[in-house]
């Protein structure tokens, strides 16, 4: 018989305590075991989840049928889940099948800015620490895919925010070479806190198609966007941070490569799956550049962009192909454009489609002598273009859209 000393039997009990509970740490999933030191950032945060569509709206289409809103809801619903279950306090702009529009105030023109507004509304209104616009992207083309996370130009919570979950999207679901992303959407200017959207994936591919509508998947990236807020949260200070008015970010002029008389620069989308970019195409006008008075000159680089790529271009269209525009103005620097009802068929439901149009038509004009800046209106409105981009403010070049050779 062995008679263990009561040093002996504490020594055994503490190892059998210790060896229990790494068994019941690894048998717990994966979602509700987040590192300690996690934790302790996460408790009494306010993090606010906005599935975006819903009801009305149903957001992109999958050529299966698959509709973006229903997988907006089941992510949120999970990363609701993974954060209450460490003590973080969680918001959800909608929680079933419903559009925010009928509670919107009603002197919004339209359904969509009624929708939105509110989802800022709520948002702001409960003074959270975070916000994450859960969305899913789509393309005319089905060859791009990968999760992307874009922030506010100019915002840096908002852009380290977005940096870290782009990092564990890209650990935990890659391969993806896809970059945190500045944008500018509705709900990232108006909101009043670090904000991000996360394009989940691209509904336009068939593979990526498969995996959004499998639940372990939708699972997966709410886990991924939650280890990136906990890993933005652990580096921030416990008191929220306001940012205090939006900060504009001011880029270095686009460098002016030698064109020809007669020749303009158009923008076309670059093909690549790393990033949502731009490529300059040089194009020769039918006619010389002075033959036109300077509306004249915009609606001609218009109706060229409107041509799509060049013959054994390797680059996508970013606009649509086709007459688009509608009416062109200019004055003090600004050139309107008015596009056509029609335009939005072409852009609706996809983040990538609406912010790739946007800055084709804005990089190709204000390149033009004297346009400083692009106004664009849809069928003489400044509603909302798509789903997501508002057009309640000129638009200026963007460098950082754009690759160069």
């Amino acid at each position: 018989m062995i008679v263990l000393s009561d040093r002996q039997l504490l020594f055994l009990y503490s190892l059998l305590v210790v060896a229990l509970g790494i068994v019941l740490w690894l048998q717990a999933p994966p979602s509700v075991r987040p590192v300690l030191p996690r934790q302790l950032a996460v408790p009494g945060r306010r993090i606010i989840i906005d599935p975006g569509h819903g009801g009305r709206d149903p957001g992109a289409l999958g050529r299966t049928g698959l509709k973006e809103k229903e997988v907006n809801l089941e992510i949120a619903l999970a990363l609701h889940r993974l954060f209450s279950r460490v003590g973080a306090y969680t918001v959800l702009t909608r929680d079933g099948d419903y559009d925010l529009a009928g509670q919107g105030e009603m002197r919004f023109r339209t359904m969509k800015e009624r929708d939105l507004w509110e989802r800022v509304r709520l948002a702001n209104k409960q003074d959270g620490d975070v916000y994450i616009s859960i969305h899913v992207n789509s393309f005319p083309q089905s060859i791009w895919s990968g999760a992307q996370t874009f922030y506010q130009e100019g915002e840096e919570e908002s852009k380290r925010l977005a940096v870290a979950v782009q990092t564990q999207l890209a650990l935990r679901l890659g391969p993806n070479r896809r970059k945190a992303k500045a944008a500018d959407y509705r709900v990232l200017r108006s909101t009043k806190m670090p904000a991000v959207i996360v394009e989940v994936g691209f509904i336009s591919n068939p593979r990526e198609e498969q995996l959004l509508s499998q639940p372990e998947y939708r699972e997966k990236l709410a886990e991924a966007i939650f280890y990136g807020v906990v890993d933005y949260l652990c580096a921030r200070p416990a008191a929220p941070v306001q940012s205090g008015g939006r900060v504009g970010h001011v880029f270095p002029a686009v460098p002016q490569k030698p064109l020809e008389p007669g020749q303009v620069r158009l923008y076309f989308a670059d093909p690549n799956n790393n990033d949502l970019a731009l490529r300059p195409e040089i194009r020769e006008l039918s006619a010389g550049l002075k033959s036109w008075d300077r509306v004249g000159l915009i609606r001609a680089v218009l109706a060229e962009l409107g041509k799509g790529p060049g013959k054994n271009s390797a680059l996508l269209p970013a606009a649509p192909v086709g007459d688009w525009v509608k009416r062109v103005s200019f004055s003090h620097g600004v050139a309107v454009v008015d596009l056509k009802p029609e335009f939005c068929e072409f852009v609706n439901g996809g983040g990538a489609s609406e912010l790739l149009a946007v800055y084709a038509i804005v990089n190709t004009v204000a390149e033009l002598p004297e346009v400083q800046k692009v106004r664009l209106l849809v069928d003489g409105q400044a509603g909302i273009l798509g789903d997501h981009v508002a057009l309640d403010r000129d638009f200026a070049q963007r460098e950082d859209w754009i690759l160069w050779e």
